[in-house]
């Protein structure tokens, strides 16, 4: 390959429109076009007629001219939907002509009819119906060229995905991490079963540049630029076309989905084909890279190296960050394989038989079908940054989460009545995050379960009935926690206050009558209530008013606890108060379901009463070891710190959007617990405003809801390995929307 560049012709622009002329009768003006190997120029008569004067280099045998020639005529003679670049003869009728240069080197010289468009990558954006009119254009090529035939195509050939370890051998050029991300695409490689994948000719280099769109936009018109065809597996065509498709898009899995369903439509795939598509989509960019970096090294002025170097290196860095197997799962759905139901139909289905007080998120449903990291990833192939699932507390699917599970899985689930140490580290380390006398620990599945109980384990202590409450609070969904949730028992089909409840307001002071009170049930900061962080010193008086007239008082920290807060691992620390019980759930498991209240030795003394508490999956090994691995996540990772400094660079930012957009009332928040209000010029809550902003977003490809009394507060509680770059993501999206 080094020789065929270093060998590239080197013709002036003199020299081409004299060959224009002198061979062809064409009187011309000549402009350059960029090649890899050959030289290619733009011919333009007086009549605006033009034309392509193609200077093939010195080493391109006779063979391989004369085989692009043939799939031209023969392509130009099949139904494809596409216009091909007719053959132009000399004077003498030869369709390939030898010529010398000044220096006394031979060449061939060929001219091409022009053909009307603008190259792929021009165009913006790449629609839905672009993309699908590029994969049926490949579809249909391939189709044709299945009855197509030359001796030349059977050629060991450098850019044949067959024989990737040729590019391979230039992986050491790369620097360590460019090794770290490529390697692993060629371990993939040598996993394709070739004996699988049918063959034939193919065009084999429909980059973003060959590829010419119509003036509509809507449309490929014609692929160009043949000098790369070659015989091999078939699916190799799209594979190419796919890793080009992808470049520079937000959302490349997505675009190539759209290309493949497109390429099925007109040529339908085998599974493995679609199976194969994706490794070898990845090892086109890898081969790319590691042929660059030799050329660069041979030829370091030959800019026409680096055209797609740069983007396919950060193509290759966003598909590394994509979780194992998503693509072909993907690339499956995108061609019908495998696929029950559509997501029209899942919706139908879960109308029928689901029970319709369960509401399903945004306006246009997401049918969501993996999640990694801070993503979640739909069945179109679409990203999107998860700004609001706090559950996913160290990343969605975090492989140490998993393989904890998995292991203790495959060994032993039972319950908490045998011994195991799993259980017992378990109970030991989340203790030991929490202040004396907290100490005791049970285990349940949930949020609503712990809370629960730690209302029996109030009741029991206090023998007493009274519950004090935030406004708006929501604690769970039993009977019992509804009746001290307002956020539930005054709201639509709530039966009002019960009378042993009384609410208080998180916006004036702790006043109530503690006259029979068994708790103060508290989140340490109101979630329900729009992110929500109490005044300096409101839970020390709230707490001290309890525990005089004989209450306890619980911290619900099942949305904010586990290092959210950033400064402290548990938000009631930053209220300077130690809770007699504190209630634990979301992000305990990290999605597996789990919970746990820890209280002190005197009240679980006085739960004792001689009624056995048992739950049945409460504590369970696989749970423990969940939770062990969440734990160890946090610390490992530094994940606190994390949700300290993110945290505090996006609620500056979020500030400074309220500076440029009125509509932003108020900014709140702490560490990765953030929200801001949204109220129109006259101060009423922009509730309609903010289900906009949240569904447009999502349209965007980030995830947020709304919350607090009113709706107008888009809450922002991300996993907490959120970084810098998700924060200026987020900002960058919200500038956009945001009036």
């Amino acid at each position: 390959m080094t020789s065929l560049v270093q060998k590239s012709p080197r013709f002036q622009i003199d020299d081409a429109i004299r060959l224009a002329r002198d061979l062809y009768g064409l009187d011309v003006a000549a402009v350059p076009l960029p090649s890899e190997r050959d030289q290619n120029f733009r011919l333009c008569d007086a009549s605006g007629a033009r034309y392509v004067l193609k200077i093939a280099n010195s080493e391109e045998a006779l063979e391989i001219l004369d085989l692009q020639n043939q799939a031209l005529k023969f392509l130009a003679a099949c139904d494809t939907g596409l216009t091909w670049p007719r053959l132009i003869p000399t004077r003498s009728g030869s369709e390939i002509v030898p010529v010398a240069s000044a220096s006394g080197a031979a060449y061939f010289v060929r001219v091409l009819g022009w053909v009307e468009g603008a190259c792929f990558a021009d165009v913006k954006p790449h629609g839905r119906e672009l993309l699908r009119s590029l994969g049926r254009g490949l579809g249909r090529t391939d189709a044709a060229l299945a009855n197509f035939s030359h001796h030349a195509a059977r050629r060991t050939f450098y850019w044949d995905l067959r024989r990737a370890p040729l590019a391979r051998q230039h992986v050491e050029l790369l620097s360590p991490a460019g090794r770290s991300i490529v390697e692993p695409i060629f371990a993939r490689w040598e996993a394709i079963d070739w004996a699988d994948l049918p063959s034939s000719v193919i065009h084999n280099d429909a980059n973003d540049y060959n590829i010419l769109v119509h003036e509509s936009g809507a449309r490929v018109a014609s692929i160009l630029d043949f000098g790369d065809m070659v015989e091999t597996a078939t699916v190799c065509d799209l594979a190419i076309g796919l890793a080009y498709a992808m470049l520079h898009e937000q959302d490349p899995i997505a675009a190539a989905a759209e290309v493949t369903a497109g390429y099925h439509e007109a040529r339908p795939l085998s599974e493995a084909e679609i199976d194969a598509l994706y490794p070898l989509a990845a090892t086109r960019l890898a081969m790319s890279v590691c042929y660059c970096a030799g050329q660069a090294r041979n030829a370091p002025h030959n800019e026409y190296l680096n055209i797609s170097n740069r983007p396919a290196w950060a193509l290759l860095e966003k598909l590394d960050e994509l979780p194992e197997g998503w693509p072909r799962e993907v690339f499956r759905r995108a061609c019908g394989v495998g696929v029950a139901r559509t997501p029209g139909g899942l919706l139908a289905s879960r109308r029928k038989r689901l029970g319709p007080s369960l509401s399903i998120s945004y306006r246009e449903p997401l049918h969501i079908i993996r999640g990694w990291r801070q993503y979640l990833y739909d069945s179109a192939g679409r990203a999107y940054l998860d700004c609001v699932n706090n559950v996913a507390h160290v990343g969605h699917c975090h492989p140490r989460v998993v393989q904890a599970a998995a292991r203790q899985m495959a060994l032993l689930n039972t319950n908490t009545r045998y011994l195991h140490e799993l259980l017992v580290e378990y109970i030991e380390r989340l203790a030991a995050t929490l202040p004396a006398p907290l100490g005791v620990v049970y285990l349940v599945c949930s949020g609503s379960e712990a809370n629960e109980l730690a209302l029996r384990l109030a009741r029991a202590h206090t023998r007493r009935e009274g519950v004090v409450v935030m406004d708006t609070a929501y604690h769970g969904n039993t009977n019992a926690l509804i009746d001290i949730s307002p956020y539930k028992f005054a709201g639509p089909g709530g039966r009002g206050k019960p009378p042993h409840v009384q609410v208080v307001s998180w916006q004036s002071d702790f006043r109530p009558s503690l006259d029979g009170v068994a708790a103060f049930f508290c989140e340490s900061a109101l979630s329900c209530a729009g992110q929500v962080i109490l005044r300096p010193g409101y839970l020390q008086e709230a707490y001290a008013a309890v525990r005089a007239a004989g209450g306890v008082c619980i911290a619900d920290e099942v949305q904010t606890g586990f290092g959210r807060p950033g400064s402290h691992f548990w938000m009631f620390e930053t209220q300077g108060v130690v809770p007699d019980i504190v209630t634990l759930g979301k992000p305990i498991g990290n999605g597996h379901p789990l919970g746990a209240v820890v209280t002190t030795p005197e009240i679980a003394a006085s739960f004792a009463n001689g009624m056995e508490y048992f739950n049945t999956f409460g504590g369970n090994p696989v749970s423990c070891a969940v939770g062990l691995a969440v734990l160890d996540v946090i610390r490992d990772e530094g994940l606190q710190e994390n949700a300290r400094v993110a945290g505090g660079y996006l609620l500056r930012g979020l500030a400074d959007l309220a500076q440029r957009h009125p509509l932003i009332a108020d900014v709140r928040g702490l560490g990765l617990f953030l929200g801001f209000e949204m109220r129109r010029e006259t101060g009423e809550p922009a509730a309609e405003e903010a289900s906009d902003l949240v569904n447009c977003m999502k349209e965007r490809g980030v995830l947020l809801s709304t919350d607090g009394p009113f709706h107008n507060v888009i809450k922002v509680k991300p996993p907490l390995i959120f970084s810098r770059a998700d924060c200026d993501f987020l900002l960058g999206r919200l500038d956009r929307v945001l009036p």
